[in-house]
């Protein structure tokens, strides 16, 4: 049967044929005795393979032992070397032959052995400088047409085939760098054969992929690349702009950077760097087109697969480091808080607010290459990205846009959250550029996007902040504290540069305007910071976070005082404070925290209207002023205590206890009164006289300013104009008492009262005062020998001055110094009244926002001024504006659209009631601009005497609203106790900013309305802003409505001349500047007939006018 026959079970299975090897036959090399021996051992024999290999062998012997070994290690060199020189003295026919013989035939192995020996051959000639000249003409020889293609052949060989490819490029590196490059350009321009893209591409991918490559036998790709670097390194500069012209070789030589060996990435970005980067001869677009973000990528790449740490690592980050931020290297570009696309015109000033576009800034290369980063987990990574930011701060938004969705800061105690953090946070810490870098400001401020997203990052929400402030970890609740610092902190400083700006270019007016409003929008309210920082006091481990709370709450009350609504209790941790810092067991560590929350709670108690500096309280042996005292007293040297001494000596100086107005304040005579020293030292009884002493003045300051002014008034002069301070009237009253004292304690009590008034008088404090004082302490039968008052010391930075002559007296630059600052009462800028601008942009500009950022915002407020503006068309425009605005409000769901359309509402209405040819009144429209923002916020101490008003009309009578508001706040009890003179303030900031033009001044002539704010300094209890406020509103009255009716219905001469006797004492610059426009804005001779003095005044102006 034909068939397949079956094999029967059981049967082997038949084995395969075994795999032919073919057999290697090994070449014993021929020792080399002379230079005919060796070319006759290479002379080509076209029919003789076994010769010719074994030619090639013992070439390669010999130069093997010319090359890899020591001169000196070898005793034959010199025979050796002659007989090279003798064999390199004739053309190489016979290895050029063999080679292409070989090409020809596909003999590979006689072609790896010829173009071995030929670069090992150029390689040893390079070494020895008395063979420059052989070597030339042996690589000249490799250039002729038929080698070019033998190396074109070479180099284009397939991919597997790295032994016929590397040798080839050995060869052409030893050309390349024969002699310094000289005939680098030469093979640069046969690139056809010799630098051909196709081929060089192909060859740099062929990496060896299976872990590092032995030195000795380097890849495809490591020969290549080292064949461009020579390139680079030796090509002249046209040459090489030509070379850098071929991206597709540099896109892959950066391509699989991370393969290659660390020396070889090494080399690379040191050759890149030197050879491209900083000469200034190759155009920008060529370093940039090569540096692209995916070369970049590739190097951060190559870092992260090196040894942390390592000299290559750390070349690559420098490399990098340099190019991100260098703007002479080709990537980085100078850039500012402003996009590229608007010119710097100052005049467009109602330009379309197009928005942040992440197309529109200059670096795209570095905004596509830092997202790659990984700065949240990687130290180095985040070094080098906060660098280019500074340098690059166009980048910052930027780069938060595009992170915005993967960077999560969800609270959550994780190591990618403390990462993300911690990131946050680096990036809010950033300086702001100078001139939000610019080299000078623009006529323009940058968009508020950009602003606020340097300080405030999006994905830090107002609803992750708070968040994280709620939460049980300790970690994420500092966290949230600090980066609310930091962000305070930096958006301080934003707004003195808009300020600043603000100076030169009225665009920035609105920026700075909405500025304060648009932080407020980022952050947490003021109350939920104030909650997290009752919730930390209660423990003592948490000294960190108590510190960063408190300093966020100051911060909050000093960049965003609009913002902070309610007073938050500070006597209570103060309390704690000033306990905690009174114990002994406090380490190092948490004593410089709480010094530090002591300053922060001193800012916001210093403007708290509930703050008792003066009374115990709870647990409390002193007084808080009086511990605090006790506190600097013992531990002079904190790092803190001068801050705490000034803010001390404000509020001291603010209720008349002690003077501030001298050089040195009183409030550092009184600590170094009380400094110990080895013959005396502050016991109790010395704390509570002085305790005793300020509780005395807090409840009768009015008797003790009457005692003031019998002391000082002996002359027949009035005494509160005097530098004196109260504290010192109680010691005379008091002193009398220590006599109740044992003998040591009365002693100790009486030295103090010694020693407080020498400081007094070398700080130059009133001597009849200081003379009382000391006589009453002789009274008392006290020794005050000069031995004992020589113990005063003075604290740092003062005592010197107050104890450093014998005499009693400061030295003469002391007292130049002191008589050149010896004003320091209160201090008022003025400022004239604003002036109606020529643009209204936001007649236009509230069209391209929704309603809610239009009422949030100023642009609402600008369109109510315009109801004022002397120009018809103006208010006309407005008031459609205004309509407008309350169409769109009635159809939104704002909680407030009811009273905010009634606010309108009525303002339209109070325009519509006055004649079309007159403009509403500015006290009207400041009124209706402060109410607006009452009105948003509901909690507000001011939003039911504000809506009570405007539900009483359908219309305001602007005559009587000054009246209306002042009655309602003097006559009628606040709706909180300690909201008094907070009321006061906001009516009095309404009213200033009221008067511009003549009519709003005539407004304060009705009902006895500017003689009732008057009589609110005389008030004990004033407040420091209150009073300028006040000021601020006689200087306005005076320029815009002139000072002849309150010379002569309101008495304003004698009101100024009564400020230096009032509770909070009114500076003598002050007073003059306030005097000199009362009479500046007066009708001369209608004042001088007033004041029965016409002759006199006649005689002064004809003096004026001659």
């Amino acid at each position: 049967m034909g068939g397949k026959r079956t094999r029967e079970v059981g049967e082997e299975k038949p084995r395969k044929a075994p795999k032919r090897h073919e057999k290697i036959e090994e070449i014993l090399p021929v020792p080399i005795e002379s230079a005919r021996q060796l070319r006759t051992l290479l002379h080509f024999r076209q029919d003789d393979d076994y010769a010719l290999r074994i030619g090639q062998a013992s070439l390669k012997a010999f130069l093997e032992s010319i090359a890899n070994v020591k001169a000196d290690a070898d005793p034959d060199r010199a025979n050796k070397l002659a007989i090279l020189k003798d064999f390199t003295g004739h053309e190489q026919f016979d290895l050029h032959q063999t080679w292409s013989f070989a090409a020809q035939t596909d003999n590979e192995r006689l072609v790896i052995a010829v173009t071995s020996n030929l670069a090992l051959l150029l390689r040893t000639l390079s070494g020895l400088l008395d063979f420059r000249d052989q070597g030339l003409a042996l690589a000249k020889s490799l250039l002729q047409r038929e080698q070019l293609k033998l190396f074109s052949r070479g180099l284009s060989s397939e991919s597997h085939k790295e032994a016929l490819i590397s040798p080839c490029l050995r060869m052409l590196i030893e050309i390349v760098s024969f002699d310094g490059g000289v005939l680098a350009g030469q093979v640069f321009r046969f690139q056809d054969f010799t630098f051909n893209s196709k081929f060089l591409d192909r060859n740099l991918r062929l990496y060896r992929s299976g872990g590092d490559e032995d030195r000795r036998k380097p890849s495809v790709r490591s020969n290549t690349v080292r064949y461009i670097l020579s390139h680079l390194k030796c090509l002249s500069v046209d040459d090489r702009i030509s070379m850098l012209s071929i991206r597709t070789v540099f896109r892959n030589l950066f391509e699989n950077i991370r393969h290659d060996p660390p020396e070889l990435v090494q080399e690379i970005v040191k050759v890149i760097e030197v050879s491209v980067l900083i000469q200034q001869d190759v155009p920008r677009k060529l370093k940039s087109s090569m540096l692209s973000e995916r070369a970049l990528i590739s190097l951060v790449d190559a870092s992260r697969s090196l040894p942390e740490g390592s000299s290559v690592d750390a070349a690559i980050r420098s490399f990098l480091l340099k190019v991100c931020t260098d703007s002479d290297l080709g990537v980085h570009l100078p850039s500012s808080w402003y996009p590229p696309s608007k010119d710097n015109n100052a005049g467009d000033i109602d330009r379309p607010h197009s928005g942040s576009d992440s197309a529109d800034i200059r670096n795209i290369i570095l905004s596509k290459f830092l997202p790659y980063l990984r700065a949240h987990s990687d130290l180095q990574e985040r070094a080098l990205l906060l660098s280019t930011f500074e340098a690059t701060p166009e980048l910052v938004a930027d780069y938060l846009r595009q992170t915005a969705v993967k960077l999560s800061l969800q609270p959550k105690l994780t190591n990618t959250w403390l990462g993300y953090a911690s990131l946050m946070y680096a990036i809010v810490q950033l300086p702001v550029p100078d001139f939000f870098g610019l080299s000078s400001y623009r006529g323009f401020p940058p968009e508020m996007d950009v602003i606020l997203e340097n300080i405030v990052p999006a994905p830090l929400t107002v609803d992750v902040l708070t968040r994280c402030l709620n939460q049980n970890s300790t970690l994420i609740t500092f966290f949230s504290l600090r980066l609310l610092v930091v962000a305070l902190q930096k958006a301080s400083e934003i707004h003195g540069k808009l300020k600043a700006a603000a100076s030169e270019f009225s665009s920035y007016e609105n920026t700075l305007a909405s500025f304060e409003y648009a932080v407020a929008k980022r952050l947490p309210v003021f109350k939920d910071v104030a909650a997290t920082y009752r919730e930390v006091v209660k423990y003592d481990d948490q000294r960190m976070s108590q510190e960063a709370a408190a300093h966020a709450l100051s911060l909050y009350q000093h960049v965003m005082p609009e913002a902070v609504v309610e007073e938050v209790d500070v006597a209570g941790p103060l309390a704690a404070v000033l306990e905690a810092l009174q114990k002994s067991d406090l380490s190092v560590d948490d004593r410089a925290l709480v010094e530090l929350q002591l300053a922060h709670l001193l800012k916001l108690a210093k403007s708290s209207s509930n703050m008792l500096w003066w009374q115990r309280q709870g647990k409390m042996v002193f007084s808080p002023f009086v511990t605090i005292v006790k506190i600097l007293v013992e531990s002079p040297t904190s790092a803190n205590s001068g801050t705490v001494v000034d803010l001390m000596s404000t509020i001291s100086a603010e209720d008349g206890v002690l003077q501030s107005s001298t050089e040195l304040s009183a409030m550092d005579a009184l600590l170094a009164s009380l400094e110990p020293n080895k013959h005396w030292k502050p016991n109790l009884e010395v704390w509570r006289f002085l305790d005793d002493c300020v509780g005395r003045l807090y409840k009768k300051p009015i008797k003790y300013l009457d005692d003031l002014d019998n002391v000082t008034s002996t002359d027949g002069t009035t005494g509160r104009d005097s530098t004196s301070s109260l504290l010192a009237l109680v010691l005379i009253e008091q002193v009398p008492f220590a006599s109740r004292l044992t003998e040591s304690d009365r002693d100790i009590v009486l030295n103090w009262s010694a020693r407080f008034a020498k400081a007094l008088e070398k700080i130059g404090e009133d001597e009849r005062v200081v003379s009382a004082l000391s006589k009453q302490i002789k009274a008392q039968k006290f020794n005050s020998s000069k031995a004992k008052l020589r113990d005063l010391q003075s604290r740092p930075d003062s005592a010197s001055n107050i104890n450093g002559t014998a005499t009693g007296t400061l030295n003469g630059d002391k007292v130049q110094a002191m008589n050149a600052q010896s004003d320091k009462g209160l201090h008022v800028v003025f400022d004239p009244p604003p002036q109606e601008s020529d643009k209204h942009p936001s007649l236009t500009r509230y069209k391209r926002h929704d309603v809610e950022e239009v009422v949030q915002g100023e642009v609402l407020d600008s369109l109510i001024l315009c109801l004022c503006s002397e120009y018809p068309e103006i208010r006309r425009q407005g008031i459609i504006a205004v309509q407008d605005i309350m169409e769109h409000l009635q159809a939104s769901n704002l909680e407030f659209k009811d009273q905010l359309w009634l606010l309108l509402g009525d303002l339209i209405e109070t325009a519509a009631f006055g004649s079309e040819e007159r403009p509403l009144s500015y006290l009207a429209g400041s009124f209706a601009t402060a109410s607006r923002k009452i009105i948003l916020d509901p909690a507000s101490f001011m939003f039911p005497l504000v809506n009570r008003y405007l539900l009483k009309d359908p219309y305001w009578e602007v005559r009587k609203l000054p009246d209306y508001f002042l009655r309602k706040t003097l006559l009628e009890p606040p709706g909180e106790d300690d909201k008094f003179w907070l009321q006061i303030e906001w009516i009095l900031t309404f009213m200033v900013d009221g008067v511009r033009k003549t009519e709003d001044a005539l407004i304060f002539r009705h009902r006895n309305v500017l003689e009732r704010i008057l009589a609110l300094v005389h008030s004990p209890n004033v407040t420091v802003k209150a009073v300028t406020l006040i000021l601020q509103l006689v200087h306005r009255l005076c320029i815009v409505g002139g000072s002849t009716t309150l010379i002569t219905n309101a008495g304003i001469d004698a009101w100024i001349s009564s400020l230096a006797r009032m509770p909070r004492a009114v500076s003598s610059e002050t007073r003059k500047e306030l005097e000199a426009v009362v009479e500046q804005n007066a009708d001369v001779n209608r004042v001088a007939q007033w004041r029965g003095t016409v002759g006199t005044s006649k005689a002064a102006e004809s003096k004026r006018t001659d």
